[in-house]
């Protein structure tokens, strides 16, 4: 038993300095990591922080965060920016857990703009962020011109592209209900909404309901027309051929209106003839 326990006792003691030794090889990759980790995060906010007390106390923080966090956390650090690591004393860390829910490109928007996004995300959720991301600044806009349930709408549905003008006939609409019908008309029918409504008009007059539901009447049979004639081009041919003999016919008939107007029918010439001879 003596001998058992020397032999265990020399085994401890002998892997203590190697565990000790990987301990302090993974806290280094650690620290550079960390250390990596604050000095993109410069980069993205276009600072140079080398050699500073800020850059210290990034890393600080940065330390912090993953040890609390996990080591995920570096990477929202990084597409973040320092605003990040700068509003946490004020906002706490639900900050790095609401980053952590969103692209690279909303985390960038929520730390330029905490102060706005943080309580419109708590009250509608990260679409307010992606939303932002799309189009910075308007976030505020959509939520306000359209509502929360309809907003996440926009933030999900709309293309970046369209987002301006589509904030631009909210604002122009004349009620809640009219905002609804013209997010489902878009759902429908995409930017070719914008050809159908023209900026100009909704500008002039503003949008309403009759404007979207009377255009959509009106169009939709022309649509449907066009889109049969596509689908069946003999109907085409069919028309041409029809066309083409109904317009022969009458153009015969305008014809022998016109000769014998001026006499110039054959039993015309002959009566011409006859009466000369006598």
């Amino acid at each position: 038993m003596i001998r058992l326990t020397a032999v265990a006792l020399i085994l401890a003691f002998s892997v203590l300095p190697i565990a000790s030794a990987e301990a302090a090889i993974a806290g280094k990759v650690a620290k550079e990591l960390i250390e990596a980790t604050v000095d993109r995060a410069a980069r993205r906010s276009g600072r140079a922080i080398d050699g500073t007390a800020a850059r210290k106390a990034a890393i600080e923080e940065v330390g912090r965060l993953a040890e609390a966090h996990g080591s995920d956390v570096l990477k929202v650090v990084e597409d973040s920016g320092l605003e990040l690591l700068e509003a946490i004393p004020t906002y706490g860390d639900e900050l790095v857990q609401i980053a952590a829910k969103v692209s690279p490109q909303a985390r960038r928007a929520l730390a330029l703009n905490v102060s706005e996004l943080l309580p419109l995300t708590r009250r509608v959720g990260v679409e307010a962020i992606e939303l932002e991301a799309k189009a910075p600044g308007q976030a505020s806009n959509v939520f306000r011109i359209f509502g929360d349930d309809a907003g996440k709408t926009v933030a999900t549905t709309v293309r970046t592209e369209d987002l301006p003008r589509i904030i631009k006939y909210g604002e122009k609409s004349d009620s809640d209900a009219t905002r609804q019908l013209l997010l489902e008309a878009y759902e429908k029918e995409g930017a070719s909404l914008f050809e159908r409504i023209p900026p100009g008009l909704v500008l002039a007059t503003g949008l309403s309901a009759s404007m979207l539901y009377g255009t959509h009447e009106v169009t939709a049979p022309a649509r449907a027309e066009a889109e049969a004639l596509r689908e069946n081009p003999d109907i085409i041919r069919d028309v041409m051929n029809h066309s083409t003999t109904v317009w022969g016919g009458i153009g015969l008939v305008v014809i022998l209106i016109l000769l014998w107007r001026f006499g110039l029918m054959p039993w015309q010439r002959s009566q011409r003839a006859a009466r000369k001879r006598e």
